[in-house]
């Protein structure tokens, strides 16, 4: 017999599903006016829209489930789209790179600003100042993706020390985790879906900027980043 999860699971996979609305309200806005210009960035971000709409739907019907193990797997892959996204922000032409990705080109096979290759190591450092979580959680998600032994511990349902014997579980079915494993779950979506929020916003935004605004704001950042570069240099000699 199924099993229903906690009051706080089921608020949260709440404002999983708000979450999921704004997300389709933010595509409508990226559409923007009839007949208005498109740009190479904006496939990459219709099709990281839907990805994004695609795992949290499929996440939470697995926490519904109670498919831990499918859940996970759909977690890196919903980290990885807010991840490859925002990779854009962190190159000289990101049309240009935008449309490299479009005709095929492998993103961790691109470099950003600073000569790196944008493997998923560079784009979770990146952001680690802002989401302290990422390395941790993209780290052991990563076993998730391909078989490993995560999958042979998921499949553990008891361990007894006093006769050093073990027990397996064989089901779809993960009810011995916690209610924070599932917590985590949903959270971290969350999480995901806002890193992505918030590239998505100012894409928008700056597409509707004039081509004054948008120099001036790009002479500004660069100015940041090369003092911020200058003060690393200076630490580091």
């Amino acid at each position: 017999m199924s099993q229903e999860h906690s009051k706080r699971i089921q608020e949260l996979l709440a404002l999983l599903e708000q979450d999921r609305q704004a997300m389709l309200f933010t595509g409508k806005r990226l559409f923007g006016e009839p007949n208005a210009p498109m740009f190479g960035l904006d496939l990459l971000a219709y099709g990281a829209i839907k990805r994004n709409l695609s795992t949290t739907t499929a996440i939470a019907q697995m926490v519904v489930a109670w498919n831990m193990v499918c859940a996970r797997s759909l977690l890196r892959v919903h980290i990885d789209t807010a991840l490859r996204f925002s990779a854009a922000w962190f190159v000289d032409q990101p049309h240009d790179f935008a449309l490299k990705v479009v005709r095929g080109h492998r993103i961790d096979k691109l470099i950003d600003r600073t000569g790196s290759r944008l493997t998923d190591a560079r784009l979770v450092e990146i952001h680690v100042a802002e989401y302290p979580w990422l390395p941790k959680v993209y780290e052991s998600l990563s076993g998730y993706i391909h078989f490993s032994g995560a999958h042979v511990f998921d499949s553990v349902s008891e361990l007894r020390d006093e006769d050093m014997s073990i027990s397996f579980e064989i089901s779809a079915t993960d009810y011995k985790f916690p209610e924070f494993s599932w917590g985590e779950i949903l959270d971290c979506t969350r999480e995901a879906t806002g890193i992505l929020s918030k590239y998505l916003d100012g894409y928008i935004f700056t597409k509707g900027l004039s081509s004054e605004q948008l120099a001036e704001i790009r002479s500004a950042a660069n100015a940041t980043e090369q003092e911020i570069r200058s003060n690393a240099d200076t630490r580091h000699s």
